[in-house]
């Protein structure tokens, strides 16, 4: 009696999980197209560059202009703040994508809608949000975030290191909607 029921038990629990997989795997690729990813790991990608200059300290200076010496005798150089100076931008650049392994796929458990959350934040502690969102599951580990993140700054280099080389308000709208029509 005891075999009986503990057989029937486990084919019972490994239907219910069998359905819960297929279910939740359709409704996971539904909320994660190609196309919501790309938007959401973009408007992600614009807070990840934004903190990345916030970290430099505002006192920070580097000269910009040309080293050529004018018929006077002078030269054509400016100081700027070192944090959106375009050295700085291309570091920025190549290394942003990296901030993406601590990312993972989340839906909100208000409004069900899909969502990346940074699992740690970017002072070491457990992000406050990850009470408020239902984990994901991704087969890829999560290595796709950090693959969408390289393929926007590869297509849209040009357009960062315009756009946060000056201080702006909405840089995700003007990056991800208005240049990069995502």
């Amino acid at each position: 009696m005891n075999i009986l029921l503990v057989t029937v038990s486990l084919l019972l629990l490994s239907h219910v999980s069998d359905g819960k997989k297929k279910g939740s795997k359709k409704k996971g690729s539904a909320l994660f197209s190609s196309e919501n990813l790309t938007c959401l790991v973009c408007k992600s990608l614009v807070d990840e560059i934004e903190h990345m200059i916030s970290k430099v300290d505002p006192k920070k200076k580097t000269e910009t202009g040309t080293f050529r010496l004018n018929s006077d005798g002078t030269q054509n150089k400016n100081i700027i703040p070192y944090a959106r100076s375009q050295g700085h931008l291309m570091e920025v650049v190549d290394e942003v994508c990296k901030n993406f392994e601590d990312y993972a796929q989340a839906k909100s458990k208000i409004s069900g809608k899909p969502m990346i959350i940074r699992i740690v934040t970017h002072e070491g502690n457990m992000n406050p949000l990850m009470g408020e969102v239902d984990m994901v599951p991704d087969d890829d580990l999560n290595t796709r975030l950090k693959f969408y993140c390289e393929n926007i700054v590869e297509d849209a280099e040009d357009d960062i290191m315009e756009l946060f080389a000056k201080e702006a308000q909405d840089m995700d709208i003007q990056l991800c909607s208005t240049r990069r029509n995502l």
